[in-house]
């Protein structure tokens, strides 16, 4: 039994592999391709197109870009000097497990980010179009600067307006 069905795969197999065609003529009226062929499309739109003007078009857009970026949606002036204290402690809900099958942290750890690194730089978040956020900061770096208190790394995240102006009305090298 076993044997004759394995005669039949094999008889069939040996079937489908031996393909014949046959030509059947043709059915209705036919007609030649009308479309352009999209090649030849896209060699003429390149051939049209001024590489040169189109070049320079988009350096302009980059560089009002990198001058004028887009502000940051959502973010809005305090109202009123808060602080605000995070703990970006979290809590692994399974086992941290490496690849070669070892336990790396049981779940239940409470794993701090900041235990392992240091943050070592304070963030200032500016909008650059107002005068008394450019003022604030102006008088903080400076200040912070000649007390020698700056010991750790400043950085500036402008929310809003152009660095280049922030740069100039700051008057040092951001």
């Amino acid at each position: 039994m076993k044997k004759a069905g394995i005669a039949i795969v094999l008889y069939v197999f040996i079937l489908s592999n031996s393909v014949s065609a046959k030509d059947f003529g043709n059915r209705g009226a036919n007609y030649p391709v009308a479309e352009e062929s999209i090649l030849l499309m896209f060699q003429k739109k390149l051939g049209a197109l001024d590489l040169k003007k189109e070049e320079e078009r988009m350096r302009k857009v980059a560089e009002e870009r990198v001058k004028n970026p887009a502000p940051v949606s959502g973010i809005v002036p305090a109202k009123e000097t808060r602080e605000f204290w995070h703990d970006p402690t979290y809590i692994l809900t399974e086992d941290a497990v490496l690849p070669c099958g070892r336990v790396l942290y049981k779940a239940g750890t409470r794993v701090n980010h900041l235990d392992y690194m240091d943050l070592d730089r304070r963030l200032f978040f500016v909008d650059g179009r107002e005068k008394k956020q450019v003022e604030w900061l102006k008088s903080r770096l400076l200040t912070d600067s000649s007390s020698g208190e700056n010991k750790i790394e400043d950085r500036i995240i402008l929310v809003g307006g152009s660095p280049m102006e922030l740069k100039d009305k700051l008057g040092f090298e951001v």
